[in-house]
Formats: C-alpha cells, sequence, structure tokens
C-alpha cells in the first residue's frame, strides 16, 4: 500500500470502520436477528454437503426460520431436507463459458446471488459456504450497512501483484480494504436484507469486471471485489471472532479429535461421514483429511476435474 494513503481520510474513515469487535456494536440500535440461513451450492458434486449442511442448520440452529440452498441444480436432486428447507434453482451464465475454471467462475457467481433468495421478510440472512456446517445458533443481533463475518489474514490485493498483469481494475488501487493486513472471510456473511440488496449487485459487478478482465490463471475468488465493493459503499465490518467460522481442516485434520463446544461454525472437514458420527454423538473424536486435501479436489480446472472423473 502506498505510504501516502495513509494519511489520507479516504483511509482513516474506512480502518476505523473495519474488523470491529462484535461486543463493541453488539445492542447498540440493532434489532435485527438472523432468520434466514442461505446455502449456495454449483453442480451435482456438491449436493451431498449441502444437504449435510441444512441438516446441521435444522439440528443446531432451531430459531431460524428459513434454509434456503441456492443451487444451479433441480430441486430433485436434493433428496434429504429438513422441513425448514426449501430449494431455490438459479440459472447462471458466466461471461466466458471457456474460462479455466468456468466451475469456480459459476459457483461465485451463484453465491453473489444467493443471499438475495431469502424471503423479503428476513430480519437477517446468514450465508455460509456448503462445506460450513451450525453447530450452534448463531444469536447476533445485526445492524443495517454492516457485514458480519470473522477475518483472515492475507492482503487480497496480492493476488494481482504479479507479471501479466498490466490491466488490474484501476478501483483497486484507489480502495482500501484490498490492501489491509486482514480481510473478510465471505464462508461466513451476516447482515440484514437491505444490506445484502444494496451490496449484491455491485459485488457481482466487481467480480465480473475483475475476472474478465485478468488472465485466466488462477481461481477466481469473490474476496477482492468484496473487499472493493465494501470501500464504495462504506459498510461497517464486524468481527465475529474465530469460532463462527473454525476451520476443521487446519484445527485438527489427520488427528482424531473431539470439536470443541465453543464452535459455532465449522468450516470444511472431510470425509462428510466424520460429520454423521457427529449427529450421533458431539462428544466423540473424529477424524479429517488434513488442510492440503481442500485445495487438492476442490480449485481444480475444469480440465482437471474431468481428468481426474476419468480416471
Amino acid at each position: 500500500m502506498k505510504f501516502l494513503k495513509r494519511f489520507s481520510k479516504d483511509y482513516r474513515r474506512i480502518t476505523s470502520r473495519h474488523n470491529i469487535p462484535y461486543a463493541q456494536v453488539a445492542g447498540s440500535h440493532s434489532r435485527n436477528d438472523i432468520s434466514s440461513v442461505v446455502i449456495p451450492t454449483v453442480g451435482a458434486d456438491f449436493t451431498d454437503e449441502a444437504m449435510l449442511s441444512a441438516a446441521f442448520a435444522a439440528r443446531f440452529a432451531p430459531d431460524l426460520r428459513e434454509i434456503v440452498i441456492v443451487t444451479d441444480q433441480p430441486a430433485a436432486a436434493f433428496t434429504r431436507l429438513p422441513e425448514k428447507a426449501r430449494v431455490v434453482t438459479l440459472d447462471i451464465q458466466i461471461p466466458n463459458p471457456e474460462h479455466r475454471y468456468a466451475q469456480i467462475y459459476k459457483s461465485r457467481l451463484l453465491k453473489m446471488q444467493a443471499p438475495l433468495s431469502a424471503s423479503p421478510d428476513s430480519t437477517g440472512v446468514l450465508m455460509i459456504d456448503s462445506d460450513l456446517n451450525l453447530l450452534k445458533m448463531p444469536n447476533y443481533r445485526l445492524e443495517k450497512f454492516s457485514l458480519y463475518s470473522c477475518f483472515r489474514n492475507g492482503r487480497m490485493g496480492a493476488k494481482f501483484e504479479k507479471q501479466g498483469y498490466p490491466y488490474v481494475p484501476a478501483y483497486y488501487a484507489n480502495s482500501v480494504r484490498p490492501g489491509l493486513e486482514q480481510h473478510v472471510n465471505s464462508a461466513f456473511l451476516a447482515a440484514t436484507c437491505l444490506t445484502w440488496q444494496r451490496l449484491c449487485p455491485l459485488w457481482i459487478d466487481l467480480f465480473n469486471d475483475t475476472w474478465t478482465t485478468l488472465p485466466d490463471d488462477q481461481p477466481p475468488t469473490d474476496q477482492p471485489p468484496l473487499a472493493a465493493a465494501l470501500d464504495i459503499l462504506d459498510y461497517q465490518t464486524v468481527n465475529l471472532g474465530d469460532w463462527t467460522n473454525w476451520p476443521v481442516s487446519k484445527k485438527i485434520g489427520g488427528t482424531p479429535s473431539v470439536i470443541p463446544k465453543d464452535v459455532i461454525g465449522a468450516h470444511g472437514g472431510f470425509p462428510l461421514s466424520e460429520w454423521q458420527k457427529y449427529l450421533e454423538n458431539p462428544d466423540q473424536p473424529l477424524l479429517f483429511h488434513g488442510q492440503d486435501y481442500t485445495r487438492k479436489v476442490r480449485y481444480l480446472t475444469d480440465e482437471e476435474k474431468r481428468a481426474g472423473s476419468a480416471s
């Protein structure tokens, strides 16, 4: 980040509204509880984990009014759903169907539209990745024009600092959040309906503008355009803490372990059969793959996926 930017009025304002501890804002004005959980999923390969995520939400977050799976698959593909769950099928078209990571591109584009499928009368909408399981009711009260998540170390702007990237959109140079050392983790995002209605269209536009401009040599990620969109909208970002989005493989992968009781959202964890054991007895040790597994099987080019399925 350019040194002089740190002294600008915009930099000071945005950093003062970024990564605020939830305890600092809880109970100030808000009366908006989370009433809807939205689970985006693309591709037939991921229907099982989406159904499992819905089952966990129904079991461990009983105060929810609805669980919405937003997908490109037909509703009939989801054969095991709890009573509160419904399926919304979207027809997602990406700008370049020949993109090396076309399915990942499609999944990100669907994800950015998914919160808009929650009921319009929802007081608060939580969107979680399909490989995230709720182990407790997320009892958060939400303010308008604030985005609630946990944070991860790493500059989003660093993804574009490489040779062969001469046309990085100018708004990344002029925005603050993509250059900060901590960024919103988009696997667990909560906001009011109005907040989502303002955020989603801009998030989609910046995502498409970014990844149709840049080379297709890396999986398109939704987080750099999210960081830029948060700057443009001047949203406050609130940190819900590490237990909201607890990385299972990173924390206990490869070693039989009991899931800590403090976990609210457990992210990842394969094979899924271990989660079935958790449903039977949350106190038993579970053995998940290590953290290298996810990248090996979920961030492949379309060609690599086809080669893997053919072998």
